[in-house]
């Protein structure tokens, strides 16, 4: 039968609440039954007159009572929600309702009733607990008395014995795989129910049962412990040799007695990794860096247990640690390196790895087209990056300027000339990108622009030796012989040890009848130590003539 329930009252009835949080109605039954007819009666008066009235959900009740909690009407937020409560039927809304009410009751100081609704809701959930934080210390005080009179607990208590019956201290005690403490053991406060109960201790066979706690009563348990021999492990490693980044492999092998069940864990950040036996007594497991893995100096230690558990353990000698590089930056720095020693192919290599890494790895597209340019036919590679840089940065100065330059020394002066005139855009006083142009000039036959060209470059950059060549060379081809000369020598001077220049500058005197200048500057040019066997046999040809 249904009850309009209104507060603790039915129809001017005192209703109340047993223990348990039971409704008990005192009128005698046929008084319910003429109450529950007049109320019937009256509902259907009102229907027929028209009358306009609704009857309020047990929702309407409980979005109304948390409401005026929030209102601060704490009053009007306990009728409401003891309204709602009898027709809420999610736990979690009852548990919030019970909840409001016993905050509301201590606005009041009403502390027995606030207990009272803690109660209810340790019913529902004997789990729950409160924020210590955001909670005030006055209510949480209320709700820990709560606890200790409402939550049904019982006891274990656990002593541990050896097979000739001596006391075993510290050893682990366990509740499904959750531990408790160690040996000797008691406490009071476990919840009823069944449980997988196991006293661990390296050393001994471990103790497995499982065990019934019941409210009010402390089961006393003593668990023998059979000692057995430890597992032996005679080493374990690892072959990271340097900072690890995300997709890195850390290979960890133990080596021990065979048979047993091997893992590892890397410190804190993974526990109990399997590993595998391929060969007898030799156990090899693998993880692979994650994205988001950052530890330093972190230890890995390796296990290996016998069929009962028994577990012996051993830490690897190095510790390990992640790069704040990512990969692609770790693989340029080596290719890099790589550049510096004139190792162009394992250059190759690292960068290519790291532009796999990060395609948009601008300075690597660069450096990458750097180690192109030093191998012989490898011109459309170097360009090729180049241009992917380019294009991920237009105003790579450095891209651009590598890519004139590569076109320039590969003849294709055409294309070189939009370059320059970029770089000449975005940096005007760019004594190199002058240079380049004069040279560009100088191909097209365009001499006196590409003289004004090299010397704009010259009053940017006035120590540069390959200027005062082209300037040379202008001049040579403009049969302005004195002038040209002054202009190698210039170029000699500042570069010494460039056979190019010290060769043009014997041409020019030999052209000019000053033979033993030429002779001169040609036999320095024997004594430069990088002459390719061509250069060398030409020069050689060259003083045998002004021998004659």
């Amino acid at each position: 039968m249904d009850f309009l329930w209104t507060g603790n009252e039915l129809y001017g009835k005192k209703a109340y609440t047993d223990e348990e949080g039971n409704l008990t109605v005192k009128p005698s039954s046929y008084k319910v039954v003429f109450l529950w007819i007049g109320l019937v009666v009256s509902t259907a008066l009102i229907f027929f007159f028209g009358g306009t009235g609704e009857v309020e959900s047990g929702d309407d009740h409980f979005s109304q009572g948390m409401k005026a909690y929030e209102n601060g009407e704490y009053q009007l937020c306990i009728d409401k929600l003891f309204k709602a409560v009898p027709f809420l039927k999610g736990d979690g809304e009852r548990v919030e309702a019970f909840k409001t009410i016993a905050f509301a009751y201590m606005a009041f100081l009403k502390k027995e009733e606030a207990r009272q609704q803690f109660c209810n809701i340790l019913k529902v959930d004997p789990t729950f607990e409160l924020d210590p934080i955001m909670t005030p210390p006055k209510i949480l005080a209320v709700f820990e008395e709560a606890k200790e009179k409402c939550v049904p607990v019982g006891g274990i208590e656990v002593h541990a014995i050896s097979g000739n019956q001596e006391t075993v201290s510290g050893a682990k005690v366990y509740l499904d795989e959750e531990l408790i403490g160690e040996t000797p053991l008691q406490r009071k406060d476990i919840l009823p129910g069944e449980y997988e109960f196991k006293v661990y201790k390296d050393g001994f066979r471990p103790f497995e049962a499982r065990v019934s706690i019941e409210e009010g009563v402390i089961l006393e348990f003593k668990s023998t412990l059979i000692k057995v021999r430890i597992p032996t492990i005679k080493s374990i490693g690892h072959d990271v040799t340097a900072p690890l980044v995300a997709g890195d492999r850390i290979e960890v092998t133990l080596k021990g007695d065979s048979g047993k069940a091997a893992a590892f864990d890397l410190g804190h950040l993974k526990k109990n990794l399997p590993m595998q036996e391929i060969s007898p007594g030799r156990y090899v497991g693998v993880y692979r860096v994650g994205e988001k893995d950052r530890f330093s100096n972190l230890a890995i230690i390796g296990y290996l247990k016998d069929q009962y558990g028994v577990r012996a353990s051993m830490k690897a000698e190095r510790p390990i640690s992640t790069s704040r590089l990512s990969r692609s930056q770790l693989l340029f720095r080596g290719g890099k390196a790589s550049m510096e020693r004139g190792e162009y192919d394992p250059a190759i290599d690292s960068l290519s790895k790291a532009l796999y890494e990060d395609p948009n790895f601008v300075d690597a597209h660069v450096l990458l087209a750097k180690a192109y340019s030093k191998k012989k036919g490898a011109y459309p590679e170097s360009v090729k990056y180049l241009k992917n840089a380019i294009q991920l940065d237009a105003d790579n100065l450095e891209a651009l300027s590598l890519l004139a330059k590569i076109y320039i020394e590969n003849g294709k002066y055409g294309d070189a000339l939009p370059v320059v005139k970029k770089i000449l855009g975005i940096a005007p006083n760019s004594g190199f990108a002058y240079s380049y142009l004069g040279e560009i000039l100088s191909y097209k036959g365009k001499y006196r622009e590409a003289i004004g060209a090299l010397r704009k470059s010259l009053q940017l950059d006035q120590g540069n030796p390959k200027v005062y060549f082209l300037l040379g060379k202008i001049f040579e081809r403009s049969d302005r012989l004195a002038d040209a000369v002054l202009e190698y020598e210039t170029a000699v001077e500042l570069s010494p040890t460039t056979y190019q220049y010290r060769d043009a500058l014997a041409t020019c005197y030999r052209a000019l009848k000053q033979e033993m200048s030429a002779f001169r500057q040609w036999e320095k040019c024997l004594e430069l130590g990088d002459l390719t066997d061509l250069e060398r046999r030409k020069v050689k040809r060259r003083l045998s003539e002004l021998r004659r």
